[in-house]
């Protein structure tokens, strides 16, 4: 009697398509890994080679023109451009070496993307890559300082052209190598997540992977954000520029919050004004051309000084607001209602952080002490206080008769006194309260006598 076996065979069938389905994915899987894990590798050697370019064309040059009579730039200067430049190249020709000796062709033995590993080596790296963070917090006054000493320094313009010329640079400017350091950490967070996704949990490397991802994206965090910072470095830059502004627009602190072009309601007519939003100043011009003297006041409003209140729709003006201010007053509308109320609320949330952050503004605890013992009677308002103060030429005593204020003769009962502040000579109803005076580049805090002229 024939026995049956189409079952068996049919089940046979199956798991042997099934095995080849395993297969094909672990194949496909395993060869991603191994393309991720080359070019983890060559990105390495282009940037490393590109931080090479930073050291060898425009550091090494500054650095050894530095030591000559007439230098391009200080050495303090050249430290404040580059901050921690030569220890992030040390890092990354650390991490090259190690992927170079586990990933190149003459690395023994030669790597299998199944069985080998690479995490390993960005978690023993991972923990120093928190040494970027100095170069990006340095990163956007290196900017400002490159922009100032390009318009204000020839020999340094003129280094920077013919370094930018050079072929090795491949039409790429000196900032832009710069850069380099700010998008390394994004890359490096790309390409492991990448390689997590493509690497099985059974696998040897995938912890490794994971917990050096979760250190790099803590890093991560803090390069996006300094990534827009630049982009906002950049956007004032051109503002300052366009606007033909002599002083330099890149206060610390400053943030720009929102730009565009608004009408104002002006006595004869109504004109088309650029405004500019910053975290501690409203900006506003008619043309990109330099903003005189005398129109200063009318163009630049601090915030903490500013109010803004709706303006109820005309027949003939819709989406209108009125900025006021102790200085100037006046009326703006937009072209839609949307954009009324983005600009609103962006201008009344930068007037309230903006007085909160000097509210809480608190001196050094010393200056405290000594303005407290400043207080010598019930009657004595609160002292004034100089900051980067320095002392002036007292008048002498045999050039005044009389006093500096209300020219009343000195005597042997109306005596001299001289005002710390301003040197000249008064009399004692003339200089009743003190001033609290600290001086340049110092927390140290001094009490003296001064004029009410200057109080």
């Amino acid at each position: 009697m024939a026995e049956d076996t189409s079952n068996g065979t049919s089940t046979n069938s199956s798991i042997t398509v099934a095995d080849a389905n395993t297969e094909r994915t672990r194949t496909q899987r395993s060869s991603k890994r191994a393309n991720i894990a080359a070019e983890i590798l060559e990105t390495e050697r282009t940037y490393v080679d590109g931080l090479g370019l930073i050291e060898k064309l425009y550091i090494t040059p500054l650095l050894l023109s530095a030591q000559q009579p007439t230098a391009i730039l200080s050495r303090k200067e050249v430290r404040q451009l580059f901050a921690n430049f030569p220890d992030i190249i040390m890092l990354s020709r650390e991490l090259l070496y190690q992927l170079e000796s586990r990933l190149g062709p003459n690395a023994s033995p030669p790597w299998d993307a199944d069985t080998g590993r690479v995490g390993d080596i960005f978690l023993r790296i991972a923990p120093f890559l928190k040494m970027y963070s100095l170069y990006l917090r340095n990163f956007r006054s290196a900017l400002a300082d490159i922009s100032r000493w390009l318009s204000s320094n020839h020999e340094f313009a003129q280094f920077i052209q013919q370094a930018n010329s050079n072929p090795e640079c491949k039409s790429l400017a000196f900032q832009s190598y710069l850069l380099l350091p700010v998008q390394r950490i994004p890359r490096y967070k790309m390409l492991l997540e990448d390689l997590l996704k493509h690497t099985p949990e059974t696998h040897v490397d995938h912890q490794n992977i994971g917990d050096a991802l979760r250190t790099i994206e803590d890093v991560a965090t803090f390069v996006n954000e300094n990534i827009q910072e630049h982009e906002m470095t950049l956007s004032i830059i051109e503002i300052q520029r366009m606007l033909g502004l002599k002083e330099s627009l890149l206060v610390p602190g400053r943030r720009l919050i929102k730009t565009g072009t608004l009408s104002k309601i002006c006595r004869k007519n109504h004109q088309l004004r650029n405004f500019y939003l910053f975290s501690d100043i409203l900006l506003y011009s008619s043309s990109p051309a330099p903003l005189s003297d005398d129109q200063s006041g009318h163009r630049r409003v601090p915030l903490e000084d500013c109010k803004v209140m709706d303006v109820p729709d005309a027949p003939d003006c819709r989406n209108q607001f009125t900025i006021i201010s102790r200085e100037k007053s006046f009326i703006v509308y937009t072209s839609s209602a949307s954009e009324k109320l983005a600009w609103m609320q962006a201008l009344m949330r930068a007037i309230t952080e903006r007085r909160e952050a000097r509210d809480t503004l608190q001196m050094d605890s010393s200056l405290k002490r000594r303005i407290a013992r400043a207080r010598r009677s019930t009657m004595m308002q609160f002292p004034r206080v100089a900051e980067n103060f320095d002392a002036p030429v007292w008048d002498p005593d045999e050039s005044a008769e009389r006093c500096y204020i209300c020219f009343r003769d000195f005597s042997l009962f109306v005596r001299k006194h001289h005002c710390r502040a301003c040197g000249k000579i008064v009399c004692n109803g003339c200089s009743r309260k003190n001033i609290v005076f600290v001086a340049q580049e110092s927390t140290e805090a001094k009490e003296g006598r001064g004029c009410d002229q200057c109080i």
